[in-house]
């Protein structure tokens, strides 16, 4: 048998520690202040870099779309950090008020006997009258109060503890809030059962669990070791909790026939040693990192019963459980009142560290989309190009079609060429604004809305139009020759003259007048005019240089453009990614800091 102590024995313990007790809800509220500063540098880097970004990427487009889920990431992590933020308060404002006192928690399923043991805790009877309340002295009774209720149907209502100085009993669910009362050096907390109809009842329960410096875990002796009450107890241990397991109800009725009063008498015994300690053994076994010993099983109306005898109290398991929380009280009460806050600190920001992880697989996602954004536009750039070119090719075939009648025109087609032109230019800047429109429509928002403002059309020159021409001298007409009229008068003329010198003289007269009269005539002649004639024109070379001119253009500035975008885009989206992935480190290391700072200090 364990050593047993008395209930007054172990008040006045406490009582001598009260002045002991420190706390270190200063440092862990300069730690959480940290943090507070920390969480809010974190939402608005992380919120300002995405809606910056936001705002230069289009509705469609599957960055947006993660950034949005990114934006909701950062909205469940405010909420769950803000969660967390308002239980931690709670709890930190519930223990102010008892810093000079060991936090005893009484935690466990409904009818697991926690109200009754706590009103014997207080007054020595699970069940006490006004009479035990009126004769208990003014310096040792204790001091009742109320916190959180739940209001949950058939509970006890708002300050029921405090206006009756007791815990109600025997109801179904008896307790639906926080309550509890104060003595000097100790302050027992009564809590709502865990697993109650009432389900707020139990997270009520939950949300001030974590403050308490000891936990005293009920269960029933009629059912010990239920896989619900086992997980519960495991949760706690993994979460650090001191923590004291009682076994409850370990008692049962014995009737007996009372021959004076000539009625069944019914009295409280305890159950049989060898029952208790298979018990705990059990309980134990499936918990697996207790001993059974380190189990009570209690009964508070056999100790009440039996108060004045120390070895039926000792029996009752009371004895041991007065006895352990002494001892835990002198050797540990003060590191426990120092290290809980810290240790309570510790776990909030572990799980407020573990939100994080999400957000490195955001950025992996969200540097994988900004790839496939980059083989979309180099895809999309060559399919537009193509459709752009396709569109001012055909423009400008119809054109030429419509100036084959004005070839033997120079003029004429040097100016329907010049106002084609002007048109050909519009129609260029058209399709390349469709294009650049169609390559980014799901890339980029800035671009989108400033396509006009990023190009120009260039002067794109062509040749005139020209015909090739050759001269040629064709007839004009014939004239006719007097030759023969002069020859003959000259005949005679000559033949005259040398008859004076007789027949010879005649015939050489008459050559020589012949020679001399030809002489002063012409012959007949054909008369000519020369004329340009059109062998040829540079319209076909026109018409394949314009084809050039304008796909070329096409081509090379729609890919100036797209590239210098699409560079710039990335640009914005690479910056983007290192500011957040900056943030998310900043503030893991800001935690992984504070986690530290009250690691060190938890002793």
């Amino acid at each position: 048998m364990s050593k047993g102590m008395s209930r007054q024995t172990l008040l006045e313990s406490f009582g001598e520690l009260k002045g002991q007790f420190d706390t270190s809800l200063a440092e862990a509220k300069e730690l959480d202040d940290q943090f507070m500063a920390l969480q809010k540098k974190f939402h608005q880097g992380v919120s300002g870099h995405l809606l910056n970004a936001q705002e230069k990427i289009p509705k469609e487009s599957p960055i947006r779309g993660q950034f949005e889920g990114f934006l909701a990431a950062v909205k469940r992590t405010d909420a769950a950090w803000q969660k967390n933020i308002n239980c931690r308060d709670k709890g930190l404002q519930f223990r102010k008020g008892f810093n000079d006192s060991l936090l005893v928690f009484v935690y466990g399923k409904v009818k697991s006997g926690k109200s009754s043991l706590g009103n014997y805790m207080a007054w020595g009877q699970t069940d006490p009258d006004i009479h035990v309340k009126t004769a208990t002295p003014a310096d040792r009774q204790p001091s009742f109060f109320s916190h959180e209720n739940t209001h949950a149907e058939n509970g006890d209502s708002q300050n029921e503890a405090l206006n009756r100085q007791e815990f109600r009993v025997g109801a179904t669910e008896a307790t639906s809030s926080i309550q509890g009362f104060r003595l000097p050096g100790l302050t027992w907390v009564d809590s709502p059962g865990l697993h109650s109809v009432n389900e707020q009842n139990g997270r009520l329960a939950k949300d001030y669990v974590e403050h308490a410096d000891l936990i005293l875990y009920t269960m029933r002796s009629d059912a010990p070791g239920r896989a619900s009450d086992l997980n519960e107890i495991q949760e706690l241990k993994t979460n650090g909790k001191e923590m004291l397991i009682l076994v409850t109800g370990s008692d049962i009725n014995q009737e007996d026939w009372d021959e004076v009063l000539d009625e069944i008498k019914v009295t409280v015994q305890m159950k049989p040693q060898e029952t208790r300690r298979m018990q705990r053994d059990y309980i134990a076994k499936e918990l697996g990192f207790i001993n059974s010993d380190q189990l009570v099983s209690i009964s508070a109306r056999y100790a009440q019963e039996h108060a004045n005898d120390l070895d039926k109290v000792v029996d009752s398991g009371m004895g041991q459980l007065f006895f352990t929380l002494h001892r835990i009280s002198q050797q540990d009460g003060v590191r426990l009142k120092r290290n809980v806050p810290m240790r309570n600190f510790y776990q909030f920001v572990k799980v407020c560290g573990d939100e994080l992880a999400p957000y490195h697989q955001f950025i992996t996602d969200l540097e994988a989309t900004m790839v496939r954004v980059q083989t979309d536009v180099t895809k999309s750039m060559t399919n537009e190009i193509r459709a752009a070119q396709t569109k001012m090719r055909s423009k400008i075939e119809i054109s030429f079609e419509e100036f084959v009648g004005l070839r033997n025109d120079e003029h004429r087609m040097n100016e329907a060429i010049r106002n084609a032109h002007r048109n050909w230019n519009e129609l260029l800047q058209q399709v390349i604004g469709h294009a650049l429109h169609e390559i980014f429509s799901t890339a980029s928002e800035r671009f989108k809305s400033a396509v006009s403002q990023t190009w120009h059309t260039s002067a794109l020159s062509l040749p005139d139009f020209s015909v090739d021409k050759v001269t040629e001298m064709i007839p004009s007409g014939v004239r006719k020759g007097n030759r023969g009229i002069f020859s003959g008068l000259g005949t005679l003329l000559g033949t005259a003259a040398g008859s004076f010198l007789g027949p010879i003289g005649m015939a050489a007269g008459g050559a020589i007048g012949a020679a001399v009269g030809g002489a002063f005539g012409h012959s007949a002649e054909v008369s000519t005019r020369s004329i340009e004639v059109i062998t040829g024109d540079n319209f076909e070379q026109i018409r394949e240089q314009t084809r050039t001119v304008y796909s070329e253009a096409i081509e090379k500035t729609i890919r100036a453009q797209a590239d210098t975008s699409l560079t710039q885009l990335l640009a914005d989206l690479q910056q983007t990614i290192r500011q957040l992935s900056q943030e998310i480190m900043d503030t893991q290391q800001g935690i992984d800091a504070l986690k530290l700072a009250a690691e060190q200090k938890i002793r």
